[in-house]
């Protein structure tokens, strides 16, 4: 395991209750912004704390950010102050989370 780790071929995540630590809302945005600015865009959204996880994607949106907020009027400061600040964005459509069910291999019973 230490030869896997310290090889860069094996990497140790912990999946955290996001309830504990003061989220209360969560949501996955589909990003589109111009072609040749998805690399620069997804980086500049990736350095805010409240961003999870950013990745590029196809279809209509070019970019999916998951985002974690204190609650939802956080969530719309977020999206108004933040993500309308940046260059590059053409169209935007969060889609909140409202329960989860699985998380990094962990069924959550009773969840739904």
């Amino acid at each position: 395991m230490e030869a896997l780790v310290g090889g860069q071929v094996l990497r140790l995540a912990t999946e955290v209750d996001l309830a504990r630590l003061g989220v209360r809302a969560e949501a996955l945005l589909w990003v589109t912004v111009a072609p040749g600015a998805v690399e620069e865009t997804g980086q500049q959204l990736s350095h805010h704390p409240q961003v999870r996880f950013t990745t590029a994607t196809t279809g209509s949106a070019n970019l999916l950010v998951a985002v974690a907020a204190a609650g939802l009027d956080a969530l719309h400061r977020f999206l108004s102050d933040t993500v309308g600040a940046v260059d590059h964005i053409t169209a935007l459509e969060a889609t909140p989370i409202l329960t989860g069910v699985k998380r990094t291999g962990l069924v959550r019973p009773g969840s739904l």
